[in-house]
């Protein structure tokens, strides 16, 4: 029996070890497509096949969020509106924030990539992306609007002031304050990126020629990808994730091979 119990133990740990390699190697490919992004053709552009596009936005028709957050100004015109709802989970869980809701508000816009003003048909990314800020196809930094949509507890906004209680703090990963049942005192808070008239964006996919011009849209073969910030810092913060996270991935397989050979002797 207690042999059995440690061979459980040996494949808990190896399952975990493979949940963290999945994960790293799903956000390698993350950083591979931003270095593809970064990688822009300030050339010609030819119609018929993929291409990268990077220019300022001109917005031609406003995308609409279903939310906006209660220190947002909708009054400028918006190519995109990348929003979330984050929780704080309770201790039954992992005490850990999480996307509630979420919305990749699409409005109709182009792009002038040198001399050439393409048309970008974004809108099936509305449909396709449940959080902007974490999606295979949207790479949006951090976000620029981060509010809490109530008031912190005295303790908790003592640790949010000075930058321990927040998603990065060291203790962000702690539950300090009440938790009844699966609830807490953290207020959710909204989080937003709006890309607007004039704006920076990169944008990747399948070019065609209409006869109103050249046209961006994604395809099976090229899903439409979207970028806007600092990639670089965007690399950064993703090369350092994928290296914690096959560290923890090894560590895990360790364990799970030591106490396999601890049960089978």
């Amino acid at each position: 029996m207690v042999r059995l119990f440690v061979l459980a133990v040996a494949a808990g740990f190896t399952l975990f070890g493979w949940i963290a390699l999945s994960s790293a190697r799903a956000l390698r490919g993350r950083q591979t497509t931003i270095d593809e992004l970064e990688s822009t053709d300030a050339g010609r552009l030819e119609p018929g096949g993929e291409a990268t596009i990077s220019g300022p936005v001109s917005v031609l028709e406003s995308a609409s969020p279903e939310r906006t957050g209660p220190e947002s100004n909708g009054t400028d015109a918006a190519a995109l509106w990348a929003w979330r709802l984050r929780r704080k989970e309770g201790a039954k869980k992992n005490n850990g924030w999480r996307t509630v809701e979420g919305e990749l508000a699409v409005g109709e816009f182009t792009v002038d990539h040198g001399w050439d003003r393409v048309r970008v048909d974004a809108e099936a990314l509305s449909t396709q992306v449940d959080d902007p800020f974490d999606s295979s196809q949207s790479f949006l930094d951090e976000p620029e609007t981060d509010v809490y949509l109530g008031e912190l507890d005295p303790i908790n906004r003592f640790l949010e002031r000075h930058g321990f209680a927040d998603e990065g703090g060291i203790v962000s990963d702690v539950e300090v304050s009440i938790s009844v049942g699966g609830k807490t005192t953290m207020p959710d808070k909204y989080q937003a990126t709006v890309v607007r008239d004039g704006d920076e964006l990169i944008v990747r996919g399948d070019l065609i020629e209409t006869a109103d011009g050249y046209v961006l849209r994604g395809s099976d073969e090229t899903p439409l990808s979207i970028a806007a910030g600092d990639l670089q810092n965007q690399e950064d913060r993703l090369r350092s994730e994928v290296r914690m996270r096959k560290a923890v991935s090894g560590v895990c397989f360790g364990l799970g091979v030591l106490v396999a050979i601890l049960a089978v002797l």
